[in-house]
């Protein structure tokens, strides 16, 4: 809404807002109230390399899948980093080219909605802000939290988002409709975390050939040990960073094919899951997965103890120290500057006994030592940093979303350890059936919370932003 006189409303039927929802796999971008995004698009870029930068494509940026076709000397590079814009100039002309190119969107004419991550540092969500303002001319702006959107997708204003994603997997509560900053947690034993798996896994295997699907001319089929039989292409210009895009494609799939979740930890020294090595080994339990090469690798164990490390982070070991430093221990406790006081409980009649107080959240000095939590370690420190009073209702409403929660047998898994981990209260986990949904289902929410007839006094024109200010907009807008 604007604070000038000529105040402008912009809510229900009498607009079409757009949402965008920027993720470090994904970028989404559609129109409020429709059921999906119209675009769903990789959130990197191809553009020439310095040596090959001439005048002609000095602004020359490639987005879309027409990054995937192999050019001399241009480098995918990606826009985001754990769902934060890292490269402005590229964001920009990406988002400039769907809203007008793709969509033909007259920015006068709609409101745009963005999504954004809760360890969203305040001088990023500042510079967020001015450049949807400064570079686009939407008619108004409204910044809304990632896990919010999830919550008001699924009905559920009291709930716990459990989002695992490509770069990282993040718990957050929300009361109210309101992101809890102070008890969110985040690690990155995430979709990419098991991706350098998959690939450390790979290169440790003798023989096993693995090229990206566009250097495979022709192929014949051929199971390991035996040798690839393939012949490749000429693509000696190519560069490394195109390569790595194409081949970081491979073991997506990989993980997409074959991944499958234990019935119990792999690790455990109880005895009864002694013997699931030899039970996971058994030909039942075995898939194939054939490689670009034609190359076909039978595997049983090893894709149960793969996926093991959603759960439990230290159970693979790296061949490589360069992986192996590539991700410390990390007890996802975060760390903000310049944190608001995100949701007061109602004050209650009387002080709680100490043995009921609310912990000390997680990220401000509650802990000083730091462990390798998996998921479920990760959703039980969550829900003890909650306020007692909320807690049931909380964990009567997980909401799991995002695309590595679809391997098979993941929710199953939760369900068990979140019971065994906390006998006192009554566990409800809630995973849309639909994979499009899973998938999408931030930018669902966020289709939702903008397209309601209430919401027209939350936007921010731009009006009111030359007016105020970001920082003030920040502050009494955006919490």
């Amino acid at each position: 809404m604007s604070g000038s006189n000529n105040t402008t409303v912009y809510g229900g039927d009498e607009i079409n807002a757009i949402v965008l929802d920027p993720g470090s796999f994904h970028t989404r971008i559609g129109y409020a109230g429709d059921d999906f995004p119209k675009v769903v698009t990789s959130s990197c870029y191809a553009s020439p390399t310095d040596d090959a930068m001439t005048d002609s494509t000095s602004s020359s940026r490639i987005f879309g899948e027409a990054i995937n076709v192999p050019r001399a000397n241009y480098k995918v590079s990606p826009i985001l980093k754990d769902s934060i814009i890292e490269d402005w100039d590229a964001a920009v002309d990406q988002y400039s080219h769907y809203f007008k190119t793709i969509l033909n969107i007259e920015y006068p004419e709609h409101p745009l909605l963005v999504t954004e991550p809760v360890w969203a540092e305040h001088s990023y969500r500042k510079t967020m802000v001015e450049n949807f303002y400064e570079h686009f001319d939407f008619a108004a702006l409204y910044l809304a939290k990632a896990p919010t959107c999830i919550s008001f997708q699924q009905g559920r204003s009291n709930c716990l988002v459990v989002d695992i994603g490509h770069d990282s997997v993040s718990v957050t509560p929300v009361i109210d409709g309101i992101s809890l900053l102070k008890n969110s947690m985040r690690t990155h034993y995430a979709g990419q975390f098991l991706s350098d798996q998959v690939k450390d896994f790979v290169d440790s295997k003798q023989g096993l050939a693995v090229q990206s699907t566009y250097k495979v001319r022709s192929k014949t089929p051929t199971v390991y040990p035996e040798a690839a039989q393939y012949q490749e292409r000429d693509v000696t210009q190519v560069t490394t960073s195109f390569d790595e895009y194409q081949q970081a494609k491979v073991w997506h799939e990989f993980k997409e094919t074959v991944f499958e979740i234990p019935e119990k930890s792999l690790t455990s020294p109880n005895p009864q899951t002694s013997n699931l090595k030899e039970f996971y080994s058994l030909e039942v339990h075995r898939r194939m997965f054939e490689f670009p090469t034609g190359q076909s690798v039978p595997l049983g164990f090893e894709r149960f103890q793969l996926a093991e490390s959603i759960f439990d982070p230290v159970s693979y070991k790296f061949h490589t120290q360069e992986l192996a430093d590539k991700y410390p221990a990390n007890n996802g406790e975060l760390k903000f500057s310049n944190l608001y006081d995100d949701y007061k409980p109602i004050k209650r009649m009387r002080k709680a006994e100490s043995s009921q107080s609310t912990p000390t959240p997680a990220g401000f000095g509650a802990s000083t030592t730091t462990e390798a939590r998996g998921l479920s370690q990760l959703i039980t420190h969550t829900l003890s940093t909650i306020d007692i009073d909320l807690r049931a209702s909380v964990a009567h409403n997980i909401i799991v979303t995002g695309g590595l929660s679809l391997i098979p047998q993941l929710t199953e898994r939760l369900y068990n350890e979140l019971c065994t981990a906390n006998p006192g209260l009554k566990i409800r986990l809630h995973a849309a059936g639909n994979s499009s949904e899973r998938v999408n289902q931030a930018w669902i929410g966020g289709s939702v919370l903008a397209s309601l007839g209430t919401f027209h006094q939350m936007w921010v024109s731009k009006e009111e932003y030359e007016e105020a200010g970001a920082e003030r907009i920040l502050n009494q807008r955006f919490r």
